[in-house]
């Protein structure tokens, strides 16, 4: 008879061998799904379709650039900064009552409207802001408010 060990080696040998079979038997079907004979499924094909489908998300994603680039053109002609500021500029009124309120484009265009308020009136004034200076001469809080929209 056969020693032990030499049965159990020649049995593992052959579970081995079983399993790289298996194996061998797994790699091949997953080619041949890869690599088909009648073409209809063919790596190549799908290559070339994953290769046209990027080629339309390139395309996409310049026209959805070109887009944004117009966007953030035409932005800048909307009011991107605002600032305010409360303040009582008369000793004969309690509180914070009048305001100086910026409102500036993204080109740092637009304008500073100041509403003074007294006991007995209230005066509004609005003045251009160009390039974030104002032609006009400022009062501090106007500077001030100004100041503070430039800053955002």
């Amino acid at each position: 008879m056969y020693p032990v060990w030499a049965v159990a080696v020649t049995g593992a040998f052959f579970i081995w061998l079983l399993f790289l079979t298996f194996l061998a038997f797994k790699q091949k079907t997953y080619l041949q799904s890869l690599f088909p004979k009648d073409q209809s499924r063919d790596i190549r094909n799908k290559f070339k379709e994953v290769v046209e489908t990027i080629a339309r998300f390139e395309k996409n994603i310049q026209i959805l650039e070109n887009r944004l680039n117009g966007y953030k053109k035409d932005s800048l002609n909307n009011i991107q900064k605002v600032a305010v500021l409360k303040y009582n500029p008369y000793n004969d009124t309690g509180g914070d009552q009048s305001f100086s309120l910026v409102l500036l484009d993204g080109k740092m265009n637009g304008v500073l409207i100041t509403s003074l308020h007294s006991r007995g009136s209230t005066r509004i004034y609005l003045k251009d802001i160009k390039s974030g200076v104002s032609e006009l001469e400022l009062s501090k809080e106007e500077k001030q408010t100004l100041k503070q929209g430039l800053e955002e």
